[in-house]
Order: structure tokens, then C-alpha cells, then sequence
């Protein structure tokens, strides 16, 4: 995957963790709530409490108010020591014949580790957004693209096209991080920046800042046709449909082909699933033709709950992108087969060991089915039939590393509280030593 060996350690104020959390400010603190990773919060801890007090969006603000130290395992419902619960999760792994090991929402240590134990046990591995990652991976295999950073799009992009991404729901500071900010190293492009919207109504950009926007509404579904006709448009080429939707598409081709650097933003996450790997496709066909004549670029949001860092560990551990298996003689790279989704609902599997460590979502009601050892933040209610062990949240509990939604930059995560809370790492190298023995 073009970029996933572009990688820079980001040296960003990285401090030592603080010897007491009460009442403790902490700044330049990287967001772990999306695949921005927005690395210019500013925290304030006390005791467990973590408050986000400048630059935090609405859903981290959420997800950090949620947040909590409580340690308490489950077994089968019943409270259990956190050995205990280890316990059971090794004896669940040693009588499971295929096993999957999915979630992955983990920092790399985490991810690390998770591969490790796949590779012991012969389990098949898929991230909780695999879905979305494989329609990416979909398109980059198939013909290629050429896409930016989230650098450049802030510095350099005078228009940008927004794909069906609704940022009033997810990449909530994109617009005023990223296409709005107070400054950039070209401050022509920046005050020349104009925002293009496509995609539902509900979707459209509630809060622009001074950015001038255009929007063209249609049906998530219907992006792939909406995206021909712009590019039937750009080529001068005959638009069909309504005169009112033929002058907008006609109008809108003028400005992207009168841009410097156009840049095309998708969601895979946030797109209509039995379309979407044609509406990405569309825009990287738009973004080609483009190429010919001025510069222009695509940049994929996503990567969210550690994804970009699942897809950029299994390509340095494996040689594949997500999904594999270890199930046979060799390394399987098979996405569709592989889907975590389909495995439970199909029944291929007799155990499921779920990682969700930023967040607390549950595995997918088809587990319900089979056991369960589910890993992740305090207060989680998993099926009565699972094994769960609260882990530390990375970024919270523990410092750690993530990779970014643009796949080119490895930002750090610092402990901003003190907790007994193991990591995901611990507890799966806890887990493995025993089986190994």
C-alpha cells in the first residue's frame, strides 16, 4: 500500500509522564478518537477524571468524560481476579480449533502482540472497520491512486472536495484544523481555500469558518453516478440529466479545474457499503485525469480505533494487509473470506478474542454465539458466555503509538492518569507465555 513505509516519529513535546494527576494540565496531548489524531489537546487530570479544556472536539470531549479507571474482570458474568481471568482466556485458546482474533482496536504495542498470539494459535485476524479498510485496499489494488497528507492539505490545497464526509458526526476537526486554520505555509492557498460539498443533506458542513462553500446534495448511493457526470464535466464532455443539477456540475468542474491543487476527501466508513469501493473509485479516476494537466490529489479519513495501524502492522509483519489467517501451512490473504463479520455470522469460528481498547464496543451479536474473550476499557457488559479483562486505554493509561489516517506519520501517546489498568500488550503477552508453556 503506497505510503505504508513513509512513516516519520513525530518529536512533538513529548514529556514524561507526571508524578501525581491531581489536578494536572497537559498539553500537546494526541486525541486517539478518530484517525486524525490531533495531536494539540489540551488536558486537565485529576484523580481519573480526564477533561479536555481547549481544542478537543464534541466526540472527544464525549469519549474522554467517559472514560474510567475502574478494574474489574468478568468471567462468564461472575467478578474475577484479573489472573484469574487470564486464566480462563488461555484455556479458551487452548481448546478453540479456529480461533479469530478481531477488533484490533489497539495502539502497535497492542497490535504487536495480537499478531503474535494469531500466529501461535492459527487464528484469523480483522479490524472492527475491516469493512471499510477493504474497500480501500479494494481500489488500491485494482488501479492505483494518488493521494496527500493531511499536511499537505492544510498547506497547500485552495479547494477541497468533501466525498460524502460528514464532519458534523466523525473527523469533527478537519475543517478547523485542517482546511481553516489560522495558518499555513502558503497563506495565498489559504485565503484563496474554497469547500465543495457532495453527498446528503445532513451531512453538509454545519460550521465552515470563513470558508466559502458549494454543495451539490444526492444520496450517499447515488455518489458514483454524481461523480461520472462531474467528470464528464471536467473532460467537457456531455452531462445529462436536470438543467438545475447540469449548470451546478458544469460551474463546479470550472472551479476544480481552475484550482492549484483540488484535493478529493472520502470516508470509506461513512459511505453507502454496496457502493462505496465505486464512488472511491470514481474519484480516483477524477483525480488521475486531473493529473494530466494541473496537480491534484486524493486522502482518504479513517484509520479510526487504531485501523491505520492494524493495516501498517499486518503489511511489516505479514507482507498482507488485513484480513489473514494462520490458519494453514502458510499465510492466507484472503479479505473477503477473512471478513470478521462473516466468520461469526457463518459460524467459521469456535472463539473469538475481541480487542477494543478505545472505546467500549462490544464484538458483533453473532459472537453471542460462540466464547468470547473480549479486552477493553472499564464498564464494558460483554455476553454472559465471555471471559472480559479490562485493559488501559492508550493515550490515557499508558503511552503507546498510533499511526495516522494518511499512513505517514507515527504520532505518540502519553499516560495522562494513573491506573492499575494492564495494557493490551500485557495481557496478551501475559497469554501467550502460558500457552506456550
Amino acid at each position: 500500500m503506497l505510503g505504508l513505509f513513509v512513516f516519520q516519529l513525530a518529536t512533538l513535546k513529548l514529556k514524561p509522564s507526571v508524578s501525581s494527576t491531581i489536578n494536572t494540565r497537559h498539553e500537546d496531548v494526541t486525541c486517539t478518537y478518530c484517525g486524525l489524531l490531533c495531536d494539540d489537546l489540551v488536558v486537565r487530570t485529576d484523580g481519573a477524571t480526564v477533561t479536555p479544556i481547549r481544542n478537543a472536539c464534541a466526540k472527544a470531549t464525549a469519549a474522554y468524560a467517559d472514560s474510567s479507571a475502574r478494574v474489574t474482570a468478568f468471567i462468564a458474568g461472575q467478578p474475577a481476579a484479573i489472573e484469574h481471568a487470564i486464566t480462563s482466556a488461555v484455556n479458551l485458546l487452548r481448546k478453540a480449533r479456529q480461533p479469530l482474533v478481531a477488533g484490533l482496536g489497539a495502539d502497535l504495542a497492542g497490535l504487536r502482540a495480537a499478531f503474535a498470539l494469531a500466529e501461535h494459535c492459527g487464528a484469523v485476524v480483522d479490524h472492527l472497520h475491516g469493512g471499510a479498510l477493504r474497500q480501500n485496499l479494494k481500489v488500491l489494488q485494482s488501479r492505483g491512486w494518488q493521494t496527500t497528507t493531511l499536511s499537505e492539505l492544510r498547506n497547500r490545497a485552495d479547494l477541497v472536495v468533501l466525498v460524502g464526509v460528514d464532519v458534523n458526526v466523525n473527523y469533527q476537526n478537519l475543517i478547523p484544523r485542517f482546511l481553516s486554520p489560522t495558518a499555513a505555509l502558503q497563506p495565498e492557498r489559504r485565503r484563496e481555500r474554497r469547500l465543495i460539498y457532495l453527498g446528503p443533506n445532513q451531512g453538509a458542513p454545519s460550521a465552515c469558518g470563513e470558508l466559502p462553500l458549494d454543495t451539490l446534495r444526492c444520496d450517499t448511493d447515488a455518489l458514483p453516478t454524481l461523480l461520472r457526470a462531474l467528470q464528464s464535466a471536467l473532460a467537457g464532455g456531455t452531462v445529462s440529466g436536470a438543467p438545475k443539477r447540469r449548470k451546478l456540475l458544469v460551474e463546479l468542474a470550472a472551479k476544480i479545474k481552475a484550482a492549484a491543487y483540488p484535493v478529493f476527501v472520502w470516508a470509506a466508513g461513512q459511505l453507502d457499503p454496496a457502493h462505496a469501493d465505486l464512488t472511491i473509485s470514481a474519484v480516483c479516476d477524477i483525480v488521475a485525469s486531473l493529473n494530466r494537466t494541473q496537480r491534484a490529489a486524493g486522502l482518504n479519513l479513517g484509520g479510526d480505533d487504531g485501523g491505520q495501524t492494524a493495516v501498517s502492522a499486518a503489511t511489516w509483519l505479514t507482507g498482507f494487509p488485513l484480513s489473514v489467517s494462520y490458519a494453514g501451512n502458510t499465510l492466507d490473504y484472503a479479505p473477503e473470506r477473512w471478513s470478521a463479520d462473516a466468520l461469526l455470522r457463518d459460524r467459521a469460528v469456535d472463539l473469538c478474542v475481541w480487542i477494543s481498547a478505545f472505546s467500549p464496543r462490544l464484538p458483533p451479536v453473532a459472537a453471542n454465539a460462540i466464547p468470547t474473550i473480549v479486552l477493553g476499557p472499564p464498564g464494558m457488559t460483554p455476553a454472559k458466555n465471555a471471559v472480559y479483562i479490562p485493559v488501559g486505554t492508550p493515550g490515557i493509561d499508558h503511552a503507546g503509538q498510533l499511526i495516522r489516517t494518511d499512513a505517514v506519520v507515527s504520532l505518540p501517546l502519553r499516560q495522562l492518569r494513573h491506573s492499575n489498568l494492564l495494557t493490551v500488550a500485557d495481557v496478551l503477552g501475559r497469554t501467550l507465555n502460558a500457552l506456550r508453556t
